[in-house]
């Protein structure tokens, strides 16, 4: 794989020169997961950024009586976590590979120092920060006004959007997470979300026996 050219696909390195992005693609370390292969665990001290160039991570978090949560599903051309610069913060989740994944790591002394070198890269970050705190803020408030229903159409809805592939069919849909995952998503039990799931496949909504799934997103409700 080609660092550079690899990295040049992030909004955050896409104005740097070629000598610039050559700099940083000196300090990224490609490393490669399989599924169910934890990448960082939440609490420990922050040693790196992580860009995704192949496959999918979910980024989970415990509550105070110990049931997971995941915050976040990630794809290509997303970097986390997305908290911690210019601070010495564990992380604040833990990272698991979702399916085969490819990223570059650098770490957070060298990715600190290159935001303090090129200020755009600090605004385009800053950017990136403010679009995350608005998907979370979207998030908690569907967890807290939706029913069961619409908490899984707007997970399906989210996860088209980002890491689907547009058909004159539909959305064909690569989804490696269980109904298990979901459920810690939007806060349900799986049976609900197994339930939700079948309605939506009888009524047109998903199409196909397994993954992946066509998607209709103009019939999601």
């Amino acid at each position: 794989m080609d660092a550079s050219q690899d990295l040049r696909e992030f909004s955050l390195f896409r104005d740097l020169s070629e000598e610039e992005l050559g700099r940083v693609a000196h300090l990224a370390i490609l490393r490669q997961f399989d599924r169910g292969d934890t990448i960082f665990i939440e609490g420990t001290p922050r040693e790196a950024v992580f860009f995704i160039v192949r496959g999918l991570v979910k980024v989970e978090k415990v509550d105070e009586e110990g049931r997971e949560h995941i915050v976040a599903v990630l794809g290509k051309g997303q970097m986390f976590p997305h908290v911690g610069f210019f601070q010495d913060r564990p992380y604040p989740g833990t990272a698991r590979a979702i399916e085969p994944t490819a990223v570059y790591a650098i770490s957070t002394s060298a990715f600190d120092a290159l935001l303090r070198r090129y200020p755009p890269l600090a605004i385009k970050l800053l950017r990136v920060l403010a679009d995350r705190i608005v998907q979370l803020q979207a998030k908690l408030q569907e967890l807290a006004v939706y029913d069961s229903r619409q908490r899984v159409v707007a997970f399906l809805r989210h996860f088209a959007e980002e890491h689907g592939v547009p058909t004159p069919e539909g959305i064909r849909v690569h989804l490696p997470v269980t109904h298990a995952e979901i459920a810690q998503a939007v806060g349900l039990r799986r049976e609900s979300v197994n339930r939700i799931w079948n309605q939506l496949r009888r009524e047109g909504v998903v199409e196909g026996e397994r993954d992946p799934w066509l998607v209709h997103l103009d019939q999601l409700e």
